[in-house]
């Protein structure tokens, strides 16, 4: 253990108040029931901390099992301060057998042993190592609960028989037990040492853990053979039930050369030590040898009897017993040490020390300190330390927390149920199951009652039963229905004051002091009281100047040379000290409460200290008002340099200050990862951060109240100067005065922030409103952003508490392993760390260091209430991160919806944004090279981002105007700030603002990015006619790039840019720039809409291009067509090789630019039109979607839809021929000549060849009434071929081919026109079809108009010329189809082909003689 420089301890109290939730076991032990009642065994307890529990890399630093047991319960509790545990609490319940004290606790291969010992029975508990544990278990390393070592505990486990032993009778032991020792000797075996109170004892050794053996028991024997036979052979009824003086008082087991050795004190003041192999003493002692003055005759024990422990010396290589006389006149304690010296054993005496004379409870000690005990003649529980080593032999009493008192000062403004609820379920206050017992205690007594489940307890559900108990009780005070304020509070004040006046008594009862134990490793001190557990932390320096004699008091550490003037500082010291506790005697509650509330309020400290002075010690002419107050000035006047001694006492109260007792210097060789591992998880369990937070609102609490009275009796000086009184002289007076009060005034407010924060209950946050705050915050960016990420502790904890458990307990322990005081050698934890560890945290609240890292914290765990209640407090005094504070301060009010005070904050921020540092390195992350304004800048940009984020435009704009006003002309982030003010303008519609803004901004870049903004929300509001008045004077070609961009990107069916710039360039008189663009905006309505909808607007589209051609000069009437590229062409664009797959060299073709002039477009346009016509008429949905089909296809559509006009239309327009027409009217007349045929107009039921027919009424009039839809159609047709047939008679031959192909007759109109267009095509048709007779008879006809036309005879029906003279070349038939016909008509069997066949070849053979003639007539002539 570390070197200490003083014994001073102070108690540090922990309360559960969750509720503990046991693991019960319960082991028969074949004890009856009247056992229990008819032996009683004291309460004991204690506790065992690891072997390693210093050591650095191990599981079980810092961790310790504790346990108590009363009557035939054991409840054993494995603690760490490091991490927390789960699973270890356990209870086991002997059944009806008391528990005997001396359970001891070891460690051994991987397991840890406890050995409990009962009246009836013995028991060896066994549990894995914490290192066997954590070895599998991966959560030791992270923040998650470890498995403690009864995790796993089982009844099974408890009652092996191996481990468990029922004591047989023994003819030693007569009565029943009343003392015990346990151990584990160094083969692994179990010792059991049972003593009765008529003096017999008992061993058992159970065999090691693993090993099959069997448990024996044996009695310890006298080593005198009369002894012996006295107590073995003389019989139980002749000796009686009388005390032997040789009887164990109590005894310990150790190993002494190797053997295990029972050490007992017993009745006649002596030691012994019994050998556990010959089970015979081996040694005895007088101890009242080694006590001056003392003879065994005048010897009486008292009522604590006898103690003995044994204990190690510094170098764990002896070991020592000490042992406690109790005697009706004095105590004492004496160290001796057992040794082995010339083949025999002795008592080394160390030392006796005597003790004060009052009831010892228990005690423990370590190398170098007496802990222990006692109960006053009062019956009130003190503690005190004795140091072994060291000059002084005094005891120093332990500072242990004093009762509390059912005596509260109310404050007038605060309601009383408010008050004591405050209080009562303040974290950590009381225990949630005292508060309830409390509650059924309070109901009684008000006959009513409570029914709440005692482990279930929800806190908010406790408050409200409390709330209407008291109420009630309240209500039925109350005589009358009517009372006056006045009584009501009063009643209010006693009913909730008797409340808790009943949990206080319930945590009295359960804080009552059982036991001690430390642990020689590290320094921890541990009481063990009767429900709860409580630390004793070595006090600070200024804490010991306190409490300390001058004798006890270790040096100061003051900086003079000489001895004599260094001691009489000391002695000054000590005396300004105890005049500072004779202030604190004459301050009431009353006075103490409202001094606070004052200062709360922000009033002046040395005002309210002149004031209270005032009252407490003078009366109203001016004298002194009391005796105490001449004592004091008496006191005074023994100081020889008041001044030196208050400056050496300010040093110490100011953490500043490098004199502070447990001030961390920083080292200058940088991190050190082994000291960083040390720390990382120091006291950072549930249990420890609960002690850290105990320790610092002791260490706040404390010094808070010192410094009042240190104020208090400094304004004392000076009016005792003022008076001449007690040696005050006007130097010291105005020395205090002008240096000495305002450094103390400046202390008590620092104190008082860190006492407030360090105890107020944080504000319940929700998790939805964390994970917003964390949202907000991230976009703040802040490098080293640990103190920003969110805390969230129970329902009911206090604010530093959370931030112990956050970033406040890393950041210090941190910096804890930066220090110099951490060492990795000592293993001392406990008395080395734990105050330095605490003075760091309270340095991380002190306002006056540099340390920011609690606002940081305040803000990430969306504590703004107390944020702004930490910042009023030191706003007005604290000159230390002022910037910062402002800075957080406006995200406090932003966060509140109050942006007005935001901004004010934030402006005032950013004056100091150069100064500060959280603003400059961690906010804004700049280099040293920034200037104050670019600074200034990038912080208005992460305000107004915030203020973007929460939805307050008007206030961006503020804030921009003021950076702009700051910056200068070469800010790279100027176009940002009017960027911003421009959105926001534009936002709030302020559209001539925006458009200023826009101009304003100097980056071109940024500038039109502007532009595109405002375009397009005009163009969404509707405000078009705003958009065209304002003078985009340099800006007309990007306002146009822009709308065409646009236009191009968003969806046609939501937004209409096209009709915007079609209006821009018309209003401009850009005739063939508006064509253009409506032409585009059809071409992918077309494309990208389906519907009727979609090809009615590409109808429009081409019609307003057309007009807008048309509106300007004729030669200008044409535009280039516009290209969108298909993913096939980006693909390609974006591809650099040069290559394909196979090797070959890309043909990357440029393509051409296509012209389009109005014919072209026309063209478009009655496509569109034609599909319209088709939807309207027909409504097939395959029409309706897909790009506009070809001209060929829209053909074939509009035929089989009947519009016969608009396709011969469209396709005389885009020179496609006839024939789908002709063919399909064709088609249609043979169906209506079939089916329709002599029905008139009003009784015709082919209604759908009505329909068709009436389209196509646009040459041949409307059909008429009289007229059947057959002849209609017909007439159709012969008018169609009358107008379109061509020269060659294509379309008669399509015609023709239509109608014999399903086998209906040429009609004769038909055949006369066809006559005289084609007559051999006619010819061929009828042989194709196989009407051979027809055919027959048109060759007769043919050929004879043949030769009548040689005759000069003209031939109408055949379209023949007469011709009187013969000319060559004149006429000519078809001769290869007339001897097809032939040849068809002679394969006939029917007389009728017969017949025809010798017609047709008379007739040719005429023919053919007509011909030879007038051939020879040409050739003649």
């Amino acid at each position: 253990m570390a070197e200490r420089l003083s014994g001073l301890f102070s108690e540090v109290c922990l309360s559960t108040c969750s509720p503990t939730r046991w693991k019960e076991i319960v082991v028969n032990t074949g004890a009856s029931t009247s056992t229990l009642q008819d032996i009683k065994v004291g309460e004991s307890c204690g506790g065992y901390t690891y072997e390693a529990s210093g050591s650095t890399d191990t599981s079980v630093r810092n961790r310790f099992i504790y346990w108590r047991s009363h009557d035939d319960i054991l409840e054993l509790v494995e603690e760490s301060l490091d991490v927390n545990l789960s699973g270890n609490y356990v209870r086991y319940r002997f059944h009806s057998t008391p528990i005997l004290d001396g359970i001891t606790v070891h460690e051994i291969d991987n397991h840890v042993v406890i050995l409990v010992a009962t009246v009836a029975s013995v028991h060896r508990l066994v549990f894995p190592h914490p290192d066997k544990i954590n070895k599998q278990d991966s959560c030791f390393l992270t923040d998650a609960p470890s498995p403690s070592i009864f995790y796993d505990v089982s009844f099974v486990n408890t009652t092996d028989s191996r481990n468990m032993f029922l004591l047989n009778p023994s003819s030693t032991i007569t009565t029943h037990l009343t003392t015990a020792a346990t151990y584990v000797d160094s083969n692994g075996e179990a010792l059991f040492c049972l003593s009765a109170e008529t003096g017999g004892t008992i061993l058992i050794k159970m065999p090691p853990l693993g090993v099959q053996g069997v448990v024996l028991q044996n009695d310890m024997c006298q080593s005198s053979m009369m002894k012996k036979l006295w107590s073995g052979w003389v019989p139980t009824i002749i000796r009686g039930k009388q005390i032997s003086p040789v009887t164990p008082y109590n005894m310990v087991i150790h190993t002494l050369r190797g053997e295990a050795q029972v050490y007992t004190v017993c009745l006649d003041h002596h030691l012994r030590m019994w050998s556990t192999k010959t089970r015979e003493c081996v040694l005895t002692r007088n101890l009242l040898d080694w006590i001056p003055n003392s003879s065994s005759s005048a010897a009486t024990i008292g009522s604590s009897g006898h103690k003995i422990k044994r204990f190690y010396s510094a170098n764990v290589t002896a070991m020592r017993l000490c042992i406690h006389l109790n005697f009706t006149d004095k105590n004492c304690f004496v160290l001796v040490e057992p040794t082995y010296e010339n083949g025999k054993f002795h008592f080394h005496h160390i030392t006796t020390v005597f003790a004060p004379h009052e009831d010892l409870v228990d005690y423990t000690i370590s190398c170098d300190t007496l802990f222990t005990l006692w109960t006053s003649t009062t019956g009130e529980s003190t503690a005190r330390v004795y140091l072994l080593t060291g000059d002084t032999e005094q005891w120093i009493d332990v500072i242990l927390q004093p009762p509390e008192s059912t005596d509260v000062c109310l404050p007038s403004y605060i309601d009383p149920r408010d008050f004591f609820l405050g209080k009562i379920f303040y974290p950590g206050h009381f225990a949630l199951k005292d508060i309830l017992k409390a509650l059924n205690v309070y109901c009684r007594s008000v006959d009513s009652s409570i029914q709440i489940d005692s482990v279930n307890i929800n806190i908010v559900d406790l408050k409200e039963e409390v709330t209407n108990a008291v109420e009630t009780e309240i209500r039925n005070c109350a005589m009358d229905y009517e009372i006056q304020e006045d009584e009501y509070c009063q009643l209010q004040l006693d009913q909730w004051s008797k409340f808790y006046s009943c949990c206080l008594q319930y945590k009295e009862v359960g804080s009552k002091i059982k036991g001690i134990f430390s642990d020689n490793v590290t320094g921890l001190v541990s009481l063990v009281k009767k429900e709860s557990l409580s630390f004793l932390r070595v006090c600070d320096r200024l804490e010991e100047v306190i409490y300390l004699s001058e004798q006890q008091l270790p040096s100061l550490d003051i900086d003079v040379q000489d001895e004599d003037e260094a001691w009489a500082l000391h002695q000054d010291v000590k005396r300004l000290c105890d005049c500072i506790s004779r202030v604190d005697n004459e301050i009431s509650s009353e006075h103490a409460q409202q001094f606070q509330s004052r200062l709360l309020l922000l009033d002046n400290p040395q005002e309210l200290a002149d004031h209270l002075v005032d009252l407490v010690y003078f009366t109203e002419d001016g004298g002194l008002s009391t005796t105490s107050c001449q004592l004091l000035g008496l006191h005074i006047q023994e100081i020889n340099n008041i001044t030196v001694a208050m400056e050496i006492l300010i040093r110490l109260l100011d953490l500043n200050q490098a004199e502070t007792d447990g001030h961390i210097l920083m080292e200058e060789s940088g991190i050190d990862a082994e000291k960083q591992s040390i720390c990382s998880r120091l006291f950072h369990s549930q249990t420890g951060v609960a002690i850290l937070l105990k320790c610092l609102q002791q260490y706040s609490s404390n010094r808070l109240t010192f410094t009042r009275n240190f104020i208090l009796l400094s304004d004392l000086l000076m009016k005792f100067s003022q008076q001449h009184q007690y040696g005050v002289d006007f130097d010291t007076a105005m020395h205090i005065r002008t240096s000495l009060i305002p450094e103390l005034a400046m202390l008590i407010k620092n104190y008082m922030v860190l006492d407030q924060f360090s105890h107020v209950v944080a504000t319940p946050t929700q998790n939805n409103a964390l994970e917003f705050n964390l949202r907000q915050l991230s976009i703040l960016e802040i490098a080293d952003s640990s103190g920003l990420s969110p805390n969230k502790g129970s329902g009911n904890s206090t604010l530093f508490e959370i931030f112990l458990n956050g970033v406040g307990g890393s950041y210090s322990r941190s910096l804890l392993g930066q220090s110099s005081l951490v060492n990795v050698e000592t293993p001392s934890l406990w008395v080395d760390l734990l105050l330095p560890l605490s003075v760091q945290q309270a340095r991380l609240l002190w306002p006056m260091s540099e340390e920011f890292v609690f606002a940081e914290f305040l803000v990430g765990s969306c504590q703004y209430l107390w944020l702004q209640e930490y910042i009023r407090q030191t706003d007005s005094w604290c000159n230390k991160n002022v910037s910062a504070r402002q800075f957080l301060l406006g995200l406090a009010y932003l966060h509140f919806d109050e942006p007005s005070k935001a901004v004010d904050c934030f402006v005032r921020a950013g004056s100091g944004v150069t100064s500060d540092e959280f603003l400059s390195q961690k906010l804004l992350q700049v280099d040293e090279e920034s200037t104050e304004s670019s600074l200034e800048i990038l912080f208005y940009l992460k305000v107004i981002r915030q203020f973007e984020e929460f939805g307050f435009p008007d206030v961006v704009i503020r804030l921009a105007d003021i950076a702009i006003t700051i910056a200068n002309d070469k800010d790279p982030n100027l176009p940002t700030l009017w960027s911003k003010k421009f959105k926001y303008h534009l936002e709030l519609n302020h559209n001539e603002e925006a458009y200023n803004a826009m101009i304003g901004n100097p980056e071109p870049s940024r500038r039109k990015d502007c532009l595109r903004q405002l375009l397009i929300v005009l163009c969404e509001r509707g405000d078009l006619q705003t958009l065209v008045d304002f003078p985009f004077v340099d800006l007309n070609e990007e306002v146009v790039n822009i709308l065409e961009s646009r236009a191009r990107s968003v969806d046609l069916t939501t937004h209409n840019y096209y009709n915007l710039l079609y209006s821009y360039h018309v209003d401009r008189n850009n005739y063939r720039k508006a064509g253009c663009i409506m032409y585009e905006h059809g071409m992918r309505l077309g494309r990208e809409v389906p519907g009727l909808k979609g090809i009615q607007r590409q109808a429009q589209c081409y019609l307003a291009t057309l007009n807008a051609l048309r509106l300007g000069k004729p030669e200008y009437a044409w535009i280039v067509k516009p290209v969108t590229n298909t993913r096939m062409d980006i693909g390609e664009s974006l591809s650099t090789t040069k290559h394909d797959l196979e090797g070959e060299v890309k043909n990357h073709t440029e393509k051409k630019v296509e012209i389009l002039e109005v014919s072209d477009i026309e063209k478009e346009y009655m496509l569109v039109d034609a599909r319209l016509r088709l939807i309207r008429k027909t409504e097939d949905p395959t029409l309706m979607s897909g790009p506009t089909p070809r001209a060929e296809e829209m053909v074939g559509h509009l035929v089989n839809a009947g519009f016969f006009d608009r396709a011969i239309i469209v396709c005389r327009r885009f020179d496609i021929p006839l024939n789908s027409v002709f063919e399909n009217l064709a088609l249609r007349c043979v169906n209506l000549a079939q089916t329709c045929d002599n029905f008139s107009l009003e009784n015709d039921p082919s209604s759908e060849a009505w329909d068709w027919l009436k389209e196509n009424y646009s040459a041949t009039g409307a059909p008429c009434r009289e007229a059947s839809a057959t002849d209609q159609a017909w007439w159709l047709l012969q008018y169609y071929l009358e107008c379109y047939e061509t020269g060659n008679g294509k379309y008669h031959r399509c015609v023709a081919e239509r109608l014999l192909a399903h086998g209906f007759p040429l009609p004769t109109w038909f055949l006369n026109s066809y006559r005289i267009l084609n007559t051999s095509e006619l010819l061929r048709l009828y042989i194709n079809y196989d009407l051979l007779e027809d055919a027959g008879c048109l060759v007769l006809e043919y050929v004879e108009a043949m030769m009548e036309s040689m005759s000069g005879t003209d031939s109408l029906r055949y379209n023949l010329k007469g011709c009187v003279h013969p000319k060559t070349g004149m006429t000519w038939l078809p001769y290869t189809s007339i001897d097809q016909l032939l040849h068809a008509l002679q394969t006939q069997q029917d007389w009728t082909y017969t017949k025809l066949y010798e017609d047709l070849r008379e007739k040719m053979s005429t023919y053919m003689d007509k011909v030879d003639w007038l051939s020879q007539e040409i050739h003649v002539s």
